[in-house]
């Protein structure tokens, strides 16, 4: 697939200026549990979507099973509130390279698993074997940069909340990710580690509202 030029949003979406709140969506348990709650009542948990966009980083490393669950019970959900749906990767191995925005749109009809560039791209170009600690290293380019380079073309150095998916087995990655954060305007929320949701909670509720057990990000 051909790189392609950033561009911060397609014909007849919100303009840029109108998003304050960004949900990063990593596709496991945790972040699709939030995700899929507070779809059911959106104002109660001060969510406005059109003031809202969903953000995804393919790394094309997602499992087959979790791609098939996305496209079968969620992005239906998210096309039926017409939530807007970021899906983003890298373009190549350079940071130079920038961003591809692979789809931009309130009526997503697909997931796009991958992009010009993935993480196993970049394992082979560097000699790494996948082990966890360097998939790890290696996911923070894949999913963290890019994410961030979105941000910061899209926001513009304008306040704005993005909501973490961390459950309330991971209370470390609150504070690491706050340390972390440099992104102009940007204030993190962490709603899972606020309600208690451990990852078993998560799990139930997705078991619950999908009769499917789903499985955790790669």
């Amino acid at each position: 697939m051909p790189a392609a030029a950033y561009t911060p949003s397609l014909p007849g979406l919100s303009t840029p200026d109108e998003v304050d709140t960004v949900i990063n969506w990593g596709l496991g348990a945790d972040s699709t549990a939030y995700l899929a709650r507070i779809l059911t009542d959106p104002p109660a948990h001060g969510i406005d979507l059109e003031r809202t966009a969903v953000l995804y980083m393919a790394t094309g490393s997602e499992w087959p099973e979790t791609r098939m669950l996305v496209e079968k019970f969620m992005l239906p959900l998210l096309r039926e509130h017409g939530v807007r749906f970021v899906q983003l990767s890298r373009s190549g191995q350079p940071k130079a390279a920038g961003i591809t925005v692979l789809d931009d749109s309130r009526r997503p009809q697909r997931l796009f698993a991958r992009g010009p560039w993935t993480l196993w791209d970049e394992l082979e170009s560097v000699g790494t074997v996948p082990q966890q600690a360097g998939t790890r290293k290696c996911s923070l380019r894949a999913k963290g940069e890019v994410g961030d380079r979105w941000l910061v073309q899209e926001m513009g150095g304008r306040p704005f909340r993005q909501i973490m998916g961390f459950n309330a087995d991971e209370p470390g990655r609150r504070c690491g990710d706050t340390a972390a954060s440099r992104i102009p305007g940007r204030t993190g929320v962490y709603p899972l580690i606020d309600w208690g949701w451990h990852r078993r909670q998560c799990e139930d509720y997705l078991l619950e509202r999908f009769g499917v057990h789903w499985p955790k990000g790669p």
